[in-house]
C-alpha cells in the first residue's frame, strides 16, 4: 500500500510538456509512481478529477531571511503552493555578522526590503557569526516549506572592511577581496546556494546610502564569482543597474565563460535586451544562465496604511500622518478635510529642511531635492496608475488608469485617488504600476517567457511589507496568462508551470525537484483551475511588535503536499512542517544535471539569437526597465 494516492488530476508535470491524466503514488518523501492508472491503494488518497496536479512552486527570489527565526510558515509563500524558497537575495542578509554590529545588516534590510526593523529587532534569535554557523542555526528550526539561503554581499563586505568602509566609493584591499572571496567559497560547501549581489541605485539603506558593493569593483566582483566557481557548484544571483555595460560584462562573460556554476539575475536598468540576448546565447552553448522575470508588472500600492501614498507631502495629511488608520479614517470622512486636501499644494520645502536637520543625515540638500522629486514622480505618474479591483487585474487597460477615470468624471486625479483609497474603512488601494507599460499591455512578458534561458522570479516574498505585494506572483502567473488575459496571447500552462518548478529549481541545482517523476520528490500542489484566484492585498499587524505587511489570500489550491505530507488543504495548514534546511546542490537517482538543450535549439535557435544580436547591435533602440530608470 502506498503512502498517498494522487488520482485522476490532469498532470502538468513541469517538464513542458502537454498535461495528461493520471495518478501519482508517493511512498516516503518521494514520487514512486506516475502512471494513467494505479491500482493499489494508498493509505490516504486525494480525488483529482477536474483539477491541475503540478510541482510545488520553487521560488527563488524571496526575502524571507528575517522571517524565518519567528514564522515557520513562511506565509504569505506558503499560502502560493510555494515548497521551496530561496533567500539572500540582493545582497542583504544576516550572515556573516561581527558580534554588535548585527543593527547594520538590520538597517540594510530595513532600507532595501522595506522590512520594519522593529520587527526585525525583536524576531531574530541571533546565535551566529560566520555563515556556516548561521545555516546551523536555520537547520534546527521546522518550516512548511524547504529553504536555501545565498551568502550576500553586503553582510560579507562589511564583515571584511567594517561598516564604516563597506559602503559608497571605498575599494577593498588585494587582501580584503581574497577573504570575502574564500568566505565565499567556504559558505558554498557549508551549504549555501551561491552569492548575492545588489549593483542598483534603487537598494538603499534606511539613511539613503546605496548597499554595500553597489559601487564594488570590477575586480571584486570577479574575485567573489571565481569564489563561487572555487567551491565547483552554487548560482550568483545579481540586481543590477549595468549588466549591459564593460563594468559588468567584462567578468560576467569571463565567469560564464570559464565556469560550469549558475548565474541568474535581474535588470533595473540600461539595455535589457542585450543582456537577455547573451544570456540566451549561453543558455543555448550549455550554461546555467538564467534571466529572472515577474510575471507582472511591479507594483506599488499606494493606501493610507501604505508605505507611500500620494498625500505624504501635503500639509494637511501631515498634520495626521502619525495617527492609527482609525482616527486617521474618522478625520479623513469629513468633507471640510477632504476639500482642505486637495486643495493644497505639496509642501517639499518643509521635508527638505526637516530632513537635513535629521542628527543622522549624510546627504547634501540637493540629493535630499532630488529624493522629494523622486516620490513625487513616483506618485504622480497617473497614466499608469489604476484602481486595482477584486479579484486584482494586473493588466489593467488605459480606461482604467486615474487618468482616464479622472477625464470621465470631470475631476481632479487626486480626488479620483482618495475617493478609491477612502473605500473599505480606508483600506483600499491604488495599483501604480513600477515597470514599464508600454500600450497596456505585458507584451514584455509575454516575450520574456518565450525566451529558453527565462525563469519565473522577483516575487520578493517577505519583502517590501508596506508598499509591495507581489508573493502571490505564481499563483497569478497561472490564472492570468494561461486563464484570463484579454490583452494579447494566452501563453500554455506547461510552459508556466515548467518556468517556475523544473526551470527555477534547475537555476540553483536542485535537481531533486520542480517535476512530477518517479525517484523525485514528493513536492505537488493540487489546484482547482477555475477557481484559482489573489485576493485585494490588504494590510495585516502581525510581524513581531505588531509590524505591518501586505499580504493576498488565494483560492483554488486544494492541496499542497511536501515530501509526501499534505501541508494544506484548501487553504488551511494542516500543522505538519516537513520542510528542510537544502545545503548545497541537490540530486537524485533519476536527474544529477540541467536538462540537455535540444539539438534544435543549440543550432538553428542559437544562429536566431545570434542575428538578433547583430540586430539589435545596430538598431538603437531604447528600452526602460523601471519607469524612473534611464532610456538606454
Amino acid at each position: 500500500m502506498h503512502d498517498l494516492v494522487v488520482r485522476n488530476g490532469l498532470i502538468v508535470d513541469g517538464s513542458g510538456k502537454k498535461p495528461f491524466i493520471g495518478d501519482i503514488a508517493i511512498d516516503n518523501e518521494n514520487i514512486s509512481l506516475v502512471s494513467s492508472s494505479i491500482t493499489e491503494r494508498g493509505k490516504e488518497e486525494i480525488d483529482a478529477e477536474g483539477k491541475l496536479v503540478t510541482p510545488g512552486w520553487v521560488d527563488i527570489h524571496t526575502h524571507y531571511d528575517g522571517q524565518v527565526c519567528w514564522d515557520p510558515y513562511l506565509t504569505p509563500s506558503s499560502w502560493h503552493g510555494v515548497t521551496t524558497a530561496v533567500m539572500g537575495n540582493c545582497g542583504v542578509g544576516f550572515a556573516p555578522v561581527r558580534p554588535g554590529e548585527e543593527n547594520f545588516l538590520i538597517q540594510l534590510m530595513e532600507g532595501v526590503e522595506d522590512i520594519p526593523g522593529s520587527a526585525l529587532h525583536e524576531g531574530i534569535e541571533w546565535g551566529w557569526e560566520t555563515f556556516p554557523e548561521f545555516l546551523d542555526a536555520i537547520d534546527k528550526k521546522e518550516f512548511v516549506m524547504d529553504l536555501g539561503f545565498m551568502i550576500g554581499h553586503g553582510p560579507l563586505r562589511s564583515y571584511v572592511m567594517g561598516h564604516d568602509r563597506c559602503q559608497n566609493q571605498v575599494d577593498a584591499s588585494d587582501i580584503e577581496i581574497d577573504k570575502m572571496s574564500e568566505l565565499v567559497t567556504e559558505a558554498i560547501n557549508a551549504g549555501a546556494l551561491g552569492f548575492s549581489t545588489s549593483r542598483t541605485i534603487l537598494h538603499r539603506d534606511i539613511y539613503g546610502k546605496y548597499v554595500p558593493g553597489t559601487e564594488a569593483s570590477s575586480e571584486e566582483m570577479r574575485a567573489l564569482a571565481f569564489g563561487v566557481d572555487k567551491a565547483g557548484e552554487g548560482t550568483l544571483e545579481i540586481t543590477s543597474d549595468w549588466l549591459d555595460e564593460e563594468i559588468e560584462m567584462s567578468w560576467m562573460k569571463e565567469y560564464v565563460k570559464k565556469s560550469n556554476c549558475g548565474l541568474t539575475f535581474l535588470q533595473t536598468n540600461g539595455d535589457a535586451v542585450k543582456t537577455i540576448l547573451f544570456s540566451e546565447e549561453h543558455y543555448l552553448k550549455g550554461k546555467n544562465i538564467r534571466p529572472q522575470f515577474p510575471g507582472r508588472n511591479v507594483g506599488l500600492m499606494f493606501g493610507f496604511e501604505s508605505s507611500l501614498n500620494p498625500f505624504m507631502q501635503y500639509p494637511a495629511y501631515r498634520e495626521i500622518a502619525h495617527l492609527p488608520h482609525e482616527q486617521k479614517y474618522e478625520i479623513m470622512k469629513d468633507p471640510d478635510f477632504k476639500n482642505r486636501l486637495l486643495s493644497q499644494k505639496p509642501d517639499l520645502k518643509s521635508e527638505i529642511d526637516k530632513r537635513l536637520a535629521e542628527p543622522d543625515n549624510t546627504k547634501t540638500r540637493e540629493e535630499i531635492e532630488k529624493d522629494a522629486e523622486l516620490l513625487s514622480s513616483l506618485t504622480t505618474n497617473y497614466k499608469t496608475q489604476f484602481i486595482l479591483g477584486t479579484p486584482p487585474n494586473y493588466e489593467p487597460k488605459q480606461e482604467d488608469s486615474i487618468a482616464a477615470i479622472s477625464s470621465n468624471k470631470g475631476i481632479s486625479e487626486l480626488e479620483v485617488m482618495f475617493d478609491e483609497m477612502m473605500k473599505n474603512n480606508g483600506t483600499n488601494l491604488i495599483y501604480a504600476a513600477f515597470t514599464p507599460y508600454d500600450d497596456y499591455k505585458l507584451n514584455f512578458v509575454e516575450r520574456a517567457y518565450g525566451l529558453k534561458s527565462s525563469v519565473a522570479g522577483g516575487s520578493d516574498g517577505g519583502a517590501h511589507c508596506g508598499l509591495i505585494c507581489d508573493a502571490s506572483m505564481p499563483t497569478t502567473n497561472l490564472s492570468h496568462w494561461a486563464r484570463d488575459r484579454e490583452a494579447g496571447k494566452k501563453v500554455p500552462l506547461e510552459k508556466l508551470v515548467r518556468k517556475q518548478t523544473k526551470d527555477t529549481a534547475e537555476t540553483f541545482g536542485l535537481f531533486d525537484r520542480g517535476e512530477i517523476k518517479s525517484g523525485m520528490l514528493a513536492d505537488i500542489n493540487v489546484i482547482d483551475f477555475k477557481k484559482l484566484n489573489v485576493s485585494h492585498p490588504k494590510m495585516i499587524h502581525d510581524l513581531p511588535l505588531g509590524g505591518k505587511r501586505l499580504v493576498q489570500d488565494a483560492t483554488g489550491y486544494v492541496a499542497t503536499i511536501k515530501r509526501g505530507q499534505i501541508v494544506s488543504k484548501n487553504g488551511k495548514a494542516t500543522g505538519s512542517l516537513p520542510g528542510n534546511l537544502i545545503r548545497g546542490k541537490q540530486t537524485c537517482e533519476v536527474k544529477s544535471e540541467i536538462s540537455r538543450v535540444s539539438l534544435f535549439d543549440r543550432t538553428v535557435r542559437l544562429v536566431l539569437i545570434k542575428l538578433a544580436q547583430m540586430y539589435w547591435k545596430f538598431n538603437k533602440k531604447t528600452v526602460k526597465s523601471t519607469i524612473v530608470s534611464s532610456s538606454s
